[in-house]
């Protein structure tokens, strides 16, 4: 790919003028956060908002599935494992053992990678998915999920409890690194090339890498269906994780196999 956008206009027989596919950064520092109003308007345009969740889930709700059905967040680790936690604990979030303790145990070990991924941004934070969201809602757009968060949740449940304490492990054992790592995704996100942005995820390792057919692969394969039958009815919006559009196996070049054209639109 010669030019390369975050923002991709769709085109084919069935597809309704004015249909898109966007990539997010589902957190983002307010600096790299690129929402200029003519992307506004192609949202307040479409007939149908389509992200990977059908709006955010309510706390209740989230926290419900973010809890353990039996056991402890901390049966997930070694004693070393569980120590190496504690002092991350006091010197991110400033809470002792004790307090972190009573936090976390009915917690699944999603909940410290999520607080670990937050601690990589040092800025002021924005969520794209909050802000089409709410242009959404004010525009009467209809918001639509290509997953639930139970789905979602499920990529992490399936993994094995030694994948998922090495991913908490991955995201607090080098902070100051993992800090570094999350600037320059940041930057290469801004220069909008999705292809750069997928090798950078992909080439970085970790369990993400090791289960990209999980917790890539299989769920842009998946989505596909549910995007054609959206893109062949209304004028659609796709936002989802940049993550999905690059690489071989990515949006842009699935939706291109399904003989759709895909073309890149600047972002100004």
């Amino acid at each position: 790919m010669s030019e390369s956008s975050l923002l991709w206009e769709i085109k084919g027989p069935e597809v309704k003028h004015g249909s898109y596919l966007f990539g997010t950064m589902h957190l983002i520092e307010k600096e790299y956060f690129l929402f200029p109003k003519s992307l506004e308007k192609r949202v307040q345009k479409a007939e149908v908002l389509v992200m990977e969740l059908p709006g955010m889930p309510s706390q209740f709700d989230a926290l419900k599935l973010l809890k353990l059905k039996e056991g402890s967040f901390f049966d997930f680790f070694t004693t070393e494992q569980s120590d190496s936690i504690f002092v991350w604990a006091k010197e991110a979030l400033k809470l002792s053992e004790e307090a972190f303790r009573k936090t976390i145990s009915p917690m699944k070990p999603f909940v410290a990678i999520q607080l670990a991924t937050q601690m990589q941004f040092i800025g002021k934070t924005a969520s794209y998915e909050l802000k089409f969201e709410e242009i959404a809602m004010e525009s009467k757009v209809e918001i639509k999920g290509l997953e639930t968060l139970e789905e979602q949740l499920s990529f992490f449940d399936n993994l094995t409890k030694e994948q998922q304490a090495e991913m908490v492990m991955e995201g607090i054992r080098e902070m100051q690194k993992s800090i570094e790592f999350s600037k320059k995704v940041q930057q290469v996100y801004a220069r909008q090339n999705v292809d750069s942005l997928y090798n950078m995820l992909h080439e970085n390792g970790g369990i993400i890498t090791s289960e990209e057919k999980l917790f890539i692969d299989d769920r842009n394969k998946k989505w596909i269906p549910q995007i054609r039958e959206s893109l062949a009815s209304k004028r659609t919006f796709i936002a989802v994780g940049a993550g999905h559009l690059g690489g071989p196996n990515g949006l842009i070049r699935l939706l291109e196999k399904e003989g759709y054209t895909l073309s890149p639109v600047e972002l100004k």
